[in-house]
């Protein structure tokens, strides 16, 4: 289980936008020292998600469709595409090899698991991260 590299561009991102003012890829890039290609390629995957919205032209630019405040790791992990998963196990529709006219031992810890971190990544916003990143 790995935070991907994109993943950690597109945070990058959101906290260039949390202040809540419209920027430019451009702008966004410069301010959190990432190429403007890197943040046009990520930006497009958040705009696809619902997560910022863009406007063309000269006053043009990109800011979050929601406030920071509600936006959590959660959300930024489906936007991405990045299942956050402990096994495989998790899989929607996975059939353990082991086991396969019921779950496992192993699986159901792994499940457990699974539930314990999905709630953590559902209980910060994005705004306290920010602040603590920030200060």
């Amino acid at each position: 289980m790995l935070i991907t590299r994109e993943t950690e561009y597109a945070l990058r991102i959101l906290r260039a936008l949390s202040r809540g003012e419209q920027l430019p890829a451009a702008a966004v890039a410069q301010r959190e020292h990432m190429s403007k290609a890197v943040t046009l390629k990520i930006l497009k995957c958040l705009h696809a998600a619902g997560l910022v919205d863009s406007r063309r032209g000269p006053s043009g630019g990109y800011r979050l469709e929601r406030p920071c405040e509600e936006l959590y790791l959660w959300d930024l992990f489906c936007a991405m595409g990045d299942p956050f998963l402990v096994n495989r196990c998790q899989q929607p529709d996975y059939h353990c090899e082991n086991r396969p006219q019921g779950e496992c031992g192993l699986c159901r810890e792994l499940t457990r698991i699974q539930g314990v971190l999905d709630a953590e990544l559902r209980k910060t916003p994005l705004s306290v991260i920010f602040q603590e990143m920030d200060g």
